[in-house]
């Protein structure tokens, strides 16, 4: 208790004052902590991701490691872009499955997917990776009620 005369904590009392600011400043750090690593691009960034509508002309084709009747995969290092389109107007979504990684960090993966179809042309979802990783990369159909890929081929590489 505060003595309200000589305002005051007990001596018995201060122990318990010191050890419940320590408990409520660590809980505040962690929950900053988490709240960064959970709003940073690139924890923010993985798992399945729908690819956004882009059109245009796409990137060049030397970004582009996989290409088949059905669709078209690209990455574009400078910037750590995806690019996909569909190639066949035949309703079925395509996906990119990737997989990245590098010494010194956490191993990453995720499905990107392009379900607006051929006459959308190039979608595009943008990451972020640390310098120096390896990032390979699948070209596969996708069904979007069961965020499942089907049918992949290929593996493209790319230098981050």
């Amino acid at each position: 208790m505060i003595d309200q005369k000589h305002h005051c904590v007990h001596p018995a009392q201060r122990g318990a004052i010191v050890r419940l600011g320590r408990t409520l400043a660590s809980g505040l750090i962690g929950s900053a902590l988490v709240l960064t690593l959970a709003t940073s691009p690139a924890a923010a960034a993985d798992g399945v991701q729908r690819a956004s509508v882009v059109g245009g002309s796409g990137p060049g084709s030397q970004y582009c490691g996989l290409s088949d009747w059905n669709a078209t995969a690209c990455f574009v290092p400078n910037g750590e872009w995806f690019w996909l389109k569909d190639e066949d107007a035949d309703g079925v979504p395509v996906a990119i499955t990737w997989s990245y990684s590098n010494p010194g960090y956490p191993s990453r993966s995720g499905v990107i997917y392009n379900d607006h179809g051929k006459a959308a042309g190039w979608t595009n979802v943008n990451k972020s990776f640390a310098e120096d990783g390896q990032l390979y990369y699948s070209l596969c159909d996708f069904d979007v009620p069961t965020q499942q890929t089907s049918n992949c081929w290929g593996t493209a590489w790319a230098h981050t």
